[in-house]
């Protein structure tokens, strides 16, 4: 589920040193050392970028390492901009491969998927890596369920999705065999519990059964926090606990886990009990509603100014240009 909490990129000719900037709501710059040496590497081997200094500056209301899938929509939208005309699944297939591959992040590709595409869809990954998106039929009252009733609350604790899948896989590296068995099976068959959650939900959205959405949201959050060492957190679960006992029919943290944004479905009774529970657990609200556009690019030279050296001279070079891509609510029933 791709959502209006867009990142927005900008690329523009520099007059001197070449840099890279990001910054979310609250005007952190988390600065992933790892994307930012692939993107520095990506921009000094382009045939244009490459050949001057250059300002790259990213922004979002949504924090980093918060379990919307940032990173991925920050390199399709890079991507839209050193790749113009490129269609969404090949831009998304680059920005995966940037980050799996070249930056060596222990990601899927369902972030970029989903940001690049935008809207409601099924993800299918192929045990070949191929990579399918079969848009859903949303029935009006889950299109307005999602804008209206799902709610997104900041537990203020960030992480990196990478780090959190790596983590995992160590604490199954340590253990005997025998025991390394025993966890792989397991955790097997609870990424085969949340796969068979895939066919509920897409009924339930479909059909507009927006009362199964809370449940499924727990269901899945009990399979996905059970999978290994630091996806769930006691603050996780207390934000949750309070979301529940204010009336929400479910939920869980998005992403990865290990800190982000509680995602809760709630009934229109509970939304003021719900959201004055989280007031008080200084648990800020994201709003957002469901973007149906995914990947977009633009020409960014409207009220700009022209970078020039100086002795006042224009600096020649391309014009600015600018993205946008929206976030992923919801990425493991995809």
């Amino acid at each position: 589920m791709a959502i209006d909490a867009d990142i927005h990129v900008r690329l523009s000719p520099a007059v001197s040193r070449s840099e890279t900037r990001w910054s979310d709501q609250t005007g952190n710059l988390p600065g992933d050392p790892l994307i930012n040496e692939l993107v520095t590497s990506l921009l000094r081997a382009h045939p244009e970028w490459g050949k001057r200094p250059w300002t790259l500056h990213s922004t979002s209301r949504a924090r980093a390492g918060a379990g919307l899938g940032s990173s991925g929509a920050f390199l399709v939208a890079l991507a839209n901009l050193l790749l113009p005309g490129r269609d969404p699944h090949e831009l998304a297939r680059t920005a995966y491969d940037w980050e799996h591959r070249r930056a060596g992040r222990m990601v899927g590709p369902q972030d970029s998927f989903a940001s690049a595409f935008g809207g409601l869809g099924e993800i299918a990954i192929g045990k070949d890596g191929g990579v399918r998106v079969s848009p859903l039929n949303l029935h009006p009252r889950s299109a307005a369920w999602i804008d209206d009733n799902l709610l997104l609350f900041d537990t203020g604790n960030s992480r990196d999705a990478s780090r959190i899948a790596a983590t995992a896989k160590l604490d199954a590296d340590r253990r005997s065999e025998e025991s390394s068995l025993r966890l792989a099976r397991r955790r097997i068959e609870q990424l085969h519990g949340i796969r068979s959650l895939v066919p509920h939900f897409r009924q339930a959205i479909t059909e507009g059964d927006v009362e199964r959405f809370g449940s499924l949201l727990t269901e899945n959050w009990a399979l996905k926090s059970g999978m290994g060492r630091g996806i769930s957190t006691p603050r996780a679960e207390e934000l949750l606990a309070d979301c529940l006992a204010a009336g929400a029919h479910g939920g869980k943290l998005v992403g990865a886990g290990g800190g982000g944004y509680v995602l809760a479905s709630v009934p229109d009774e509970a939304c003021s009990a719900v959201r004055a529970a989280m007031a008080r657990a200084h648990a800020p609200e994201l709003s957002f509603r469901l973007s149906r556009r995914g990947v977009e690019a633009g020409e960014g030279t409207l009220g700009e100014q022209v970078p020039r050296t100086s002795d006042g001279r224009a600096v020649p070079s391309a014009s600015a240009q600018r993205s946008r891509v929206p976030l992923t609510g919801e990425k493991e029933l995809s």
